[in-house]
């Protein structure tokens, strides 16, 4: 049987958190800390600080890793938390996301993540007494309603491009990649046709940028795209 593995973005609240992971009801044998990468944001010097508490305090009974996030960018943040999830989904490990003490950023970005690798989010609601908090009042799990179908034709090609180094220098490139040019004038065209029509519905779904580079179009994975392509590999 695999581990239960949470992935908690810590912020400045250390007893709610730890109170989550307390009451949660919830397995737990492995926890990832999420934390800033960039400890010159206001209050993430302090965030640190608590983590080292909150990680001497967890290590005595489970594992503990870190994870460093660029807070500002939300979908780079998912990406990072996706390639976490990736490595204990290989593992056969059940995953869970506790976006108790998450800033807002990461907050989105935990939901992204869920979404996108089926885990469970959740979060502790607090109690409140007179207007002060005294504690959990429950645990809420997050219900995470299914994504957009992407076909398979577009999976494939966002994949594709992320193995080429996540952009393509030409449409006519792509083509290659992916099944071959063939010589007849006609079939060319109907491949263009498709591949543009495919690459449309993707850009238009944010999984990737085109940008005109003299006659070609280079095609480039967003992040988002880049976290789809992880997770469908």
């Amino acid at each position: 049987m695999g581990k239960v593995v949470h992935i908690i973005p810590i912020g400045v609240n250390e007893e709610r958190l730890l109170d989550s992971i307390r009451k949660s009801g919830y397995p737990i044998q492995k926890v990832y800390m999420v934390l800033g990468s960039d400890e010159t944001l206001s209050g993430e010097k302090e965030i640190h600080a608590k983590a080292d508490e909150i990680e001497k305090t967890l290590k005595v009974l489970i594992e503990v890793e870190r994870v460093y996030v660029d807070k500002l960018n939300v979908y780079s943040a998912a990406l990072e938390i996706l390639k976490v999830i990736k490595k204990e989904l290989v593992e056969e490990n059940e995953v869970m996301i506790n976006a108790t003490d998450a800033p807002r950023t990461l907050v989105i970005s935990c939901y992204i993540a869920a979404q996108l690798s089926g885990s469970r989010l959740y979060i502790a609601l607090p109690k409140y007494e007179d207007g002060k908090e005294i504690g959990i009042d429950r645990i809420l799990e997050i219900s995470i309603p299914p994504l957009k179908k992407i076909s398979n034709d577009k999976v494939e090609i966002i994949k594709l491009i992320q193995d080429n180094g996540g952009e393509v220098e030409s449409i006519n490139r792509l083509i290659d990649l992916l099944e071959g040019r063939t010589g007849d004038q006609k079939k060319y065209m109907a491949q263009r046709a498709r591949m543009s029509y495919h690459l449309k519905g993707l850009e238009e779904d944010g999984l990737i940028t085109m940008r005109r580079e003299g006659k070609n179009v280079k095609i480039i994975l967003t992040e988002l795209g880049r976290a789809y392509a992880l997770m469908a590999a």
